[in-house]
């Protein structure tokens, strides 16, 4: 699927409401092209002009939420003044916003006690701790390794469903405290504490954005990114390069051009 025409021809003539408009991005596969190891990540210069030409508009509100912990993401896009989620949006900072979802806190490291032991044997995976979550890395695990692997961790996390969710992403699998909560529900955090109407929009790239997708709903325009067959995002974009390309067409539109939406 590739929804960029159709994309571009509403961005252009600006049919949707919202005279003020806040833009959620994940950021591996979003933002940053995927890597082989998660510290490689790193957010390109073309993109980084387009968020500074964003942020420079009064009109415009940005909101970079990851899976990542809270630290590493706002050490990775580096720009004050907007707004940030870690841990799938459990933990938000930002003008005038420092919060964590009530319902959770960091996790007990006895949790993995032996996960990464039993992770020994299997080349390539990684466990990333993220304080609210974790994350096991098997990007660079050998195929015929990854099977056993998702059987171990399933069998392992399956005496502690009631506490905690295994959720499996682009070749990660994402261990978050069972609440309900996602970054669609961030993003509508970060909207209510805005003044006056702000249209959403939230693009992502992952298996996990798809709940954000369906949160929003209509609420939102939402935008996944990936050679996807079928997607709870309105539009469909195969690769990151053109989420450049619309972070572009919403930096040069003219001030005032949308109309306000409560």
């Amino acid at each position: 699927m590739n929804d960029w025409e159709k994309l571009k021809t509403r961005l252009e003539r600006l049919d949707f409401a919202g005279g003020r408009v806040l833009i959620g991005l994940d950021f591996d596969g979003t933002l940053a092209d995927i890597v082989e190891t998660p510290h490689e990540a790193a957010l390109g210069p073309a993109t980084r002009r387009l968020l500074l030409a964003l942020r420079r508009r009064a009109d415009t509100k940005l909101a970079v939420l990851s899976g990542r912990a809270l630290d590493d993401v706002r050490r990775l896009v580096g720009l004050s003044g907007i707004y940030y989620g870690g841990n799938h949006g459990l933990e938000l900072s930002g003008p005038g916003v420092r919060w964590s979802h009530p319902a959770t806190g960091p996790i007990a490291r006895s949790v993995f006690e032996g996960i990464e032991q039993e992770l020994r044997v299997f080349p390539g995976a990684a466990l990333e701790h993220k304080g609210l979550g974790a994350a096991i890395h098997y990007r660079q695990v050998p195929q015929h390794h990854r099977e056993r692997l998702r059987d171990r961790l399933k069998r392992r996390f399956h005496l502690l469903r009631d506490r905690f969710r295994l959720l499996h992403g682009k070749k990660t699998y994402d261990l978050r405290s069972k609440v309900a909560w996602n970054k669609g529900n961030a993003l509508g955090e970060i909207r209510s504490r805005l003044a006056g109407g702000w249209m959403a929009v939230f693009i992502g790239d992952d298996v996990t954005d798809e709940e954000a997708f369906r949160t929003l709903g209509p609420r939102a325009l939402t935008v996944r990114v990936g050679r996807v067959k079928r997607s709870a995002a309105e539009y469909v974009l195969p690769h990151r390069r053109l989420v450049d390309r619309m972070l572009e067409v919403l930096a040069r539109r003219s001030p005032g051009e949308l109309t306000a939406e409560a």
